[in-house]
């Protein structure tokens, strides 16, 4: 049957490559990207009617481009608002209007105004090289202080002409060399043969390293990028809610600032609070968030503190927070975390509340936290800017109310709102394994009402839910748009940041999980077969005497704890093997330490510190090991033990054996035998031994036959006669003295 590219029947058939391979997707057959070859009857059978399956007509420059020209569109790509217009023929660029309502750029494919499309032609377009879905990177848009009627992950336009006109083609981590062959547009005999060039023999379906398939990419002059789960974050769908469905919904803040500045207890007291007020009923479940009432309306805060939930959620592309409250102590000022906690703040582009905290304790100077602020192009409101400060005492409780108002204030400029009547879709808080309740989710609902017995699927993990509880502990049926949930039901533990959602049923939960887990688990073997670094591979590349430097990475807690890891490394001898620390700092692994580690084939060591946004991810797809201690002898202990592994060994001897030559015989087939006395230990065969004359070593060899009157012999002991052949050694005179003896590596210790 014949054979040929996507692309090549997509322009037959006036698609766009991308439309093809949506429909081969939607009828099963197989094909990852424009260069993939599929058979030409089942593609057209795809398409329905063969060579009218397209638009019904085809479009030209000469053909006047009306409504009622019938279109047969993916439903992905159909819309209930507006019309779907033909596609454009090849050679063609449909040139994007604008919506009257919005302002937006509506899509290539919406008719513009009295029902007709504004078709250019373009000249060049036929000549462009097609690209699959996977080589069509998508950008989110920015996020500003817009009016949000919903929340969502929306897509800004692609500009197909612009992605065709570049070379580059994306490819997942952990693709076999079918796969591969796929992207490149290569046959897949060729890329086997370029692999057995490079010194690498694999099959059809091997998992190939992110590493080889760079190799392969730049031999067959390619221009790639790879991705990875981790970064190929799940987008929430784009909703079309119309006015009257959406609702308020509470606002979402988290409270950042540096170490022993008072967030957690800022925390506490808010909490404490709305026991207090007897409004929540006492809260006894600690699920992640919690909510507030305050002025009639309610506030939902994350109750994970500090940057690590943060910045693990914005890098799974989850924007869950609103406003970003940041504590600083009045009495001590702007400092390292503050400065960080400002980037992860405006990284996001959500509003800063800056929550002036202790201003009841001895030195407090509010107006000075006010002047440093200002240097980081935060300027009080009432030194005529826009950033809100809130002076308050997590002791005394005072300014508690004016923050919330002042959160409030904040929000609803905002103008938060969400569709309550929809499939639920929403984001994990944190998640954990309880043994008498199985896997525990915290999910925020960001949208749509999420019931007991809805499907779920996040991330590699789905269920149903069978149960859920609110912040206080109760049991609930609903959950709206701002509601933090724990939900029973999932599979497994989700990480914190990933996408939930209901689907249709069950199995098409667990479809989807299963494609997720299948690709992570691609990505792990690409992993293991490329570049991994542990301390056992660096024992392994010592005894090789490849290396004789062991590179670290040192995280810690406190400095004081920094200082004593230092000091204790400096204690350990490294006159063989030097301990080279690359990178010392306080505060958790970062991105840039893995990648630090990586470029130098280095080890973390994490004292009493985590990883924090995604640099857990980089350091797995990196390679680099993490090695977490508490107990700084520990750490040492297991120091010393690596670098005592990369001595060395000693060669240690033992002898065996000693043979006095006493009589030669000569056999054609064979050469010289020495007639011989054992007259120490045990002669054995295959035996190191040594040709002694006259008190001199003339030759080293091996013991290659060993008999006993007529009979083959495995070894002869001390006082028994033998006859003895040597390999590669003929030249025996009678007197020769026969030693055999073994050797064996011994490990050194590290002195």
């Amino acid at each position: 049957m014949t054979k040929k590219r996507v692309h090549e029947i997509a322009k037959e058939q006036g698609l766009s490559s991308k439309e093809l391979l949506e429909k081969l997707k939607a009828a099963g057959v197989e094909a990852k990207a424009a260069a993939s070859s599929v058979e030409e009857a089942a593609a057209l059978k795809a398409l329905g009617t063969g060579a009218a399956a397209g638009n019904g007509v085809a479009v030209t420059a000469d053909t006047p481009v009306t409504t009622s020209t019938p279109a047969v569109a993916s439903p992905s790509d159909q819309s209930p608002q507006a019309p779907v217009a033909p596609n454009p023929a090849p050679g063609e660029r449909v040139r994007p209007t604008r919506d009257s309502r919005t302002g937006e750029r509506a899509p290539a494919s919406a008719t513009g105004p009295g029902g007709r499309r504004r078709v250019v032609i373009d000249s060049q377009a036929s000549r462009r090289q097609q690209g699959g879905p996977a080589n069509q990177p998508q950008r989110r848009p920015r996020r500003g202080r817009r009016r949000r009627g919903t929340y969502d992950e929306t897509i800004a336009p692609i500009d197909t002409a612009a992605m065709e006109a570049t070379d580059l083609i994306r490819v997942n981590s952990g693709s076999t060399v079918k796969d591969v062959a796929e992207y490149l547009g290569v046959p897949v005999p060729e890329v086997i043969k370029k692999l057995m060039t490079l010194g690498e023999m694999a099959t059809l379906t091997q998992t190939l390293s992110d590493d080889a398939i760079g190799v392969l990419a730049d031999e067959f002059d390619k221009k790639i990028e790879i991705v990875h789960a981790a970064d190929d974050v799940e987008v929430e769908p784009v909703f079309e809610d119309v006015e009257e469905d959406m609702v308020e919904r509470p606002p979402v803040v988290t409270i950042m600032g540096h170490v022993d500045h008072g967030k957690t207890s800022l925390l506490d007291a808010i909490r404490e609070t709305e026991v207090a007020a007897g409004e929540a009923g006492g809260i006894t479940q600690h699920i992640g968030a919690y909510q507030v009432h305050h002025g009639g309306k309610v506030v939902t805060f994350l109750d994970t503190p500090g940057h690590e939930a943060f910045t693990a959620m914005r890098a799974r592309g989850a924007r869950v927070t609103d406003v970003a409250v940041i504590v600083v102590a009045a009495d001590d000022g702007v400092k390292p975390q503050t400065e960080e906690a400002i980037d992860h703040a405006r990284a996001a582009e959500v509003p800063i509340v800056v929550a002036v905290n202790k201003i009841d304790k001895e030195g407090a100077q509010p107006e000075r936290v006010r002047t440093e602020m200002t240097q980081h192009g935060l300027q009080p409101a009432e030194w005529g800017g826009e950033t809100e400060f809130v002076d308050v005492s997590a002791k005394t409780r005072e300014g508690l109310d004016s923050l919330l108002d002042t959160i409030q204030v904040v929000t609803d400029l905002e103008e938060l709102k969400a569709n309550s009547d929809a499939d639920a879709s929403g984001t994990v808080i944190e998640s954990k394994l309880d043994p008498g309740r199985g896997p525990v989710v915290s999910v925020l609902i960001q949208r749509g009402t999420l019931r007991v017995s809805d499907a779920l699927v996040a991330g590699a993990h789905f269920g149903r839910v069978r149960a859920m509880h609110d912040f206080t502990g109760g049991r609930v049926k609903g959950a709206t748009p701002g509601q933090p949930v724990e939900v029973l039901g999932f599979d497994g533990v989700p990480e914190a940041g990933e996408l939930v959602r209901v689907v249709e049923n069950e199995r098409r939960a667990r479809q989807l999980a299963g494609e997720r887990a299948n690709r992570l688990k691609t990505e792990a073997l690409a992993r293991r077969s490329g570049r991994k670094m542990s301390l056992e591979d660096v024992f392994k590349l010592a005894q090789e005497g490849q290396v004789k430097e062991l590179s670290l990475v040192v995280k810690a807690d406190v400095a004081g704890s920094l200082e004593a890891i230092e000091d204790e490394i400096a204690k350990l001898p490294q006159g063989e093997v030097k301990v080279n620390i690359i990178h010392r700092g306080v505060g958790g692994i970062n991105e840039s330490d893995a990648m630090l580690a990586a470029a130098s084939d280095g080890v973390i060591l994490a004292f009493n510190v985590r990883p924090v946004g995604d640099a857990r991810q980089v350091a797995e797809r990196e390679g680099v090991e993490i090695r977490s201690y508490s107990v700084i002898y520990k750490a040492i202990e297991e120091l010393r033990a690596a670098m005592q592994g990369m001595l060395d060994p000693a060669e240690v001897e033992t002898p065996l054996g000693q043979a006095e030559v006493r009589q030669l015989f000569r056999a054609s087939k064979i050469g010289t035998i020495a007639g011989s006395h054992v007259s120490e230990g045990t002669i054995t065969r295959g035996a190191r031994a040594r040709v002694v004359r006259d008190g001199t070593v003339i030759y080293d060899t091996t013991i290659a036959s060993l008999r006993r009157v007529n009979d083959d012999v495995r070894e002869v002991s001390a006082g028994f006669e033998c006859g003895i052949v040597l390999t590669n050694f003929q030249d025996l005179r009678e007197g020769d003295l026969l030693e055999t003896y073994e050797t064996r590596q011994v490990e050194r210790e590290l002195s």
